[in-house]
């Protein structure tokens, strides 16, 4: 079977597309994968038919499959981009806009958790849909750095949105020393600027849409890093207990949760190593790639 991997930006999805390659690949496909770059206006690149095409894509393909169509064969997107149709919800009711300009031509969706199967099921019976949560290969999980190491305190990166600069402004004001990095930071660079932090913080971009930020958090502890996330939905599903394996609390409890962190090597290595071994028990390509295979063997 010939499958095309579509993504929009390498450098935040690359290594969840490469991981599908290997599992297809070692199953025997014919796999070719189509970097679309961060363009949102232009049609899509002419590569040919392909069986399948596995879309691990965001904000900027959605803007092209809306105006301009989904590739040509059979399409199968892994949705991890939370969506709701709250209006107030400005960012992630946004995202759900563009994904309904196109949704109806989709063959079937990987959702990557329980709150966004069932926003599908609610919205588009009849489109296809399991759960893939984001995963990351044990290649690319490092055992946690040194104190000596970590060169900075605390660190969120993300583009802003009010939660996050009220965040920003609520520690500037307490005194806890944290950066804000608003844009431009992928790839190799965020990784070693979350290795070599104290602790990664996790804000909603939506007050009114509080997912678990699969993304930010499992990269954050593949770093060796520990997590510090504003108070989120969905995470017991995975195993994941406030206190062991992250610290949660409300925006404005946030300079104080890591403060007292801070004051505690200890303890942030052992949420360090406790959180490693959660990833590689529930987020692992192992666990999952039967999985994944038999969702696209469902559409061929």
């Amino acid at each position: 079977m010939k499958i095309h991997i579509y993504t929009d930006i390498d450098n935040l999805f690359g290594k969840a597309c490469r991981i599908w390659m290997g599992v297809l690949l070692a199953a025997g496909h014919e796999v070719e994968y189509v970097d679309l770059g961060t363009e949102k206006q232009g049609v899509l690149p002419d590569v040919g038919a392909a069986d399948i095409n596995l879309l691990v894509v965001g904000i900027y393909a959605f803007e092209r499959f809306g105006k301009h169509g989904l590739p040509r064969g059979k399409n199968v997107l892994w949705m991890l981009d939370p969506l709701t149709r709250n209006p107030q919800a400005t960012v992630h009711g946004y995202k759900a806009g563009l994904f309904d300009a196109f949704a109806p031509r989709l063959d079937a969706v990987l959702a990557m958790d329980q709150p966004i199967e069932d926003y599908l099921r609610l919205h588009y019976p009849s489109l296809a849909v399991s759960q893939l949560p984001y995963l990351i290969a044990d290649i690319h999980i490092r055992a946690p750095g040194p104190e000596s190491a970590r060169t900075s305190d605390v660190l969120f990166i993300g583009h802003p949105s009010p939660p996050r600069e009220e965040a920003e402004a609520l520690f500037r004001a307490s005194g806890v020393k944290a950066e804000f990095v608003w844009a431009g930071l992928w790839g190799k660079a965020r990784e070693e600027r979350l290795r070599h932090a104290r602790i990664a913080l996790t804000i909603h971009a939506d007050p009114q849409h509080t997912y678990f930020d699969q993304f930010r958090t499992l990269e954050a502890w593949a770093a060796g890093t520990v997590v510090v996330s504003q108070t989120s939905d969905g995470l017991a599903p995975h195993g994941i207990t406030p206190g062991e394996h992250l610290a949660t609390g409300a925006l404005a409890e946030l300079p104080s949760l890591c403060q007292s962190l801070l004051n505690d090597a200890d303890r942030r290595q052992a949420m360090a190593v406790a959180a490693q071994a959660l990833l590689r028990k529930q987020f692992s390509v192992q666990r999952w790639q039967a999985h994944m295979l038999a969702a696209m063997a469902s559409v061929s």
